[in-house]
């Protein structure tokens, strides 16, 4: 983006931009992600090969999101800042700049065409028929906007967590040093109280927290597949040649671009 106005650029042009940003301490950068198309004939089996899925599933795409481990973790630190007030020393903790990481993540959808089933194929009067997906353009573009989704769950699990940490972190290190207290000790524990006042008491001033947090909201994106809103399912086959076609279609529980992550990731 040009101040407020989106502008056209390449993905080499995007990259670029992101590996110069992330070495501005200055910024947090955050990774959205987008799913990758897996085109046919062997798109689909790419995807259950990711997956190590063996069927096709309930949802067509996959998109693996690891836990906390795989993301770069904010830290607070201060400084201890010693002046010297009514004749006496005291103690002011300068908080420390520091940086939170999101991650991109591996995601897959099929593109439009007929897919290969591999493996899955019948004889009849010495014909051997080859079973296929047939996938729409809308119905890739469906399940594109499911795996978006999940994508989208991830970052404002990021952002409610770790991304959340860092920014307050850089914004306490943009003011003021926190004191005066008798010891260094002391002024820093003043600061991470200040921490602790700011952020959601699900997250407060203990790193591991942070991690929990993280963690568990990592995890609430299953909703989505586990009330089967990115069901999708196959009609009725239809043969051609030696070709037995299994149309993917949008099951009745498919609610897709209906419930958005801000009902599904939380605290």
């Amino acid at each position: 983006m040009t101040g407020s106005v989106p502008v056209r650029a390449s993905l080499r042009k995007i990259e670029e931009t992101a590996r110069r940003a992330m070495l501005r301490r200055d910024l947090l950068v955050l990774f959205a992600g987008s799913p990758v198309v897996k085109p046919a004939p062997d798109g689909m089996s790419q995807i259950l090969d990711a997956g190590n899925q063996g069927s096709l599933g309930s949802t067509g795409g996959i998109t693996l999101i690891p836990n906390a481990a795989a993301f770069v973790a904010p830290s607070f630190q201060t400084s201890n800042v010693p002046k010297r007030v009514n004749g006496a020393w005291q103690h002011f903790a300068q908080v420390q700049r520091t940086q939170a990481n999101d991650i991109t993540h591996t995601s897959f959808y099929p593109g439009d065409g007929d897919h290969l089933r591999r493996g899955m194929t019948y004889s009849e009067g010495g014909v051997t028929f080859q079973y296929f997906w047939r996938v729409s353009k809308d119905m890739s573009e469906l399940m594109r906007q499911g795996e978006q989704e999940h994508l989208d769950d991830a970052k404002r699990a990021f952002d409610l967590s770790y991304g959340l940490v860092g920014k307050t972190t850089n914004d306490m290190a943009a003011g003021p040093p926190f004191g005066p207290a008798s010891t260094p000790a002391a002024a820093a524990q003043m600061a991470r109280d200040a921490l602790a006042r700011a952020l959601p008491p699900s997250l407060g001033a203990e790193p591991g927290n942070w991690v929990r947090a993280l963690d568990k909201m990592l995890l609430m994106t299953r909703t989505r597949d586990q009330k089967q809103w990115h069901s999708i399912t196959t009609g009725p086959d239809v043969r051609e040649g030696n070709r037995i076609i299994l149309p993917v279609m949008a099951d009745s529980s498919t609610q897709i671009g209906k419930v958005p992550s801000s009902q599904v990731v939380n605290y």
